[in-house]
Formats: structure tokens, C-alpha cells, sequence
């Protein structure tokens, strides 16, 4: 009685294996998460971004892992794919303020300062005493309303 034929055993199997996986590509998107934060801390942004990306790869769905590499990619001011990753946070968990900071600040350093403003008031509606949003929108306001050609290497 203790042997089964192969081909029950391995209907048996492919469920479990399915489950096994799924619970894989959380814990290598939560390892390569730790990786990254990391490598942020370090300040070494390159090697962030690859283990955000590889996070990324193994769980598409957690807004955390595209708000962080928003964060390396606005560090390396590569604000293109900060806006982007940001974009990306926000529109998977629109009810956290912290995917607003990240959006916001993408834009504002892509001199988008209309779209920073209201991506900073809408993370305001959610939290409105956070100080990174009011600042943000703060600098946005003020940003929009100087002369151009008053800051530095501003030519339109």
C-alpha cells in the first residue's frame, strides 16, 4: 500500500508545487527588496535599482518595490523613470501618500510643476498634514510662479 503509481503522485504534486512556488516569488521579491534598501543605503543606486527590478520581476503587484526604485532613480536624477516607477506606485495603491511624494517629486524635477502640484495635493486629500507632500507642493507653487529664465541652466 505504501507506493503509489507515478502518475497519481504527480497529479498530487503539481498542486503543491504551484503553491511552493507562489510562496518562492514572495520570499525572493522579499529578499531581493532587502538587497535593495541596502544597496540604497549605501548610496550605491545602480545596484538598488537591479535587485528593485528583480523584486519587481517576482511580484509585479507590490507598490512598495516601484516606490523604492522611484526613489534610487530620482537619486540618480533620472527623473524620466522616477516618474514612471512612480506613476506605477500610484496607480497600484492609490490610497498610500507616500507614491504621491515619489510622483511629485519626479515631476517637479522634470519642471512639470502643474502636474507636481496636483499630484501633491491629491496625496494631501489622503494625508493632510504630511510635511514631504506640503513641502512638495510648497516648492511646486513656487517653481511655477518664478520668472523663467531665473534659475540656473533654464532655457526653455
Amino acid at each position: 500500500f505504501g507506493s503509489s503509481s507515478p502518475s497519481s503522485r504527480a497529479r498530487l504534486t503539481v498542486p503543491a508545487e504551484g503553491v511552493r512556488q507562489a510562496m518562492t516569488d514572495k520570499e525572493n521579491a522579499a529578499a531581493a527588496k532587502a538587497k535593495g534598501n541596502a544597496a540604497f543605503q549605501a548610496k550605491n543606486y545602480e545596484e538598488a535599482v537591479k535587485h528593485f527590478t528583480e523584486a519587481i520581476g517576482f511580484d509585479a503587484t507590490d507598490h512598495v518595490f516601484f516606490s523604492n526604485r522611484s526613489a534610487c532613480y530620482a537619486s540618480m536624477e533620472q527623473y524620466d523613470l522616477a516618474e514612471k516607477d512612480g506613476q506605477e506606485c500610484v496607480k497600484l495603491k492609490p490610497d498610500w501618500p507616500k507614491g504621491y511624494t515619489r510622483k511629485g517629486l519626479a515631476e517637479f524635477f522634470l519642471k512639470k510643476y502643474d502636474e507636481a502640484a496636483d499630484t501633491y495635493k491629491a496625496g494631501l486629500k489622503l494625508a493632510p498634514e504630511d510635511a514631504t507632500l506640503k513641502e512638495g507642493l510648497q516648492k511646486a507653487m513656487d517653481a511655477k510662479y518664478e520668472l523663467p529664465g531665473a534659475g540656473a541652466g533654464s532655457g526653455g
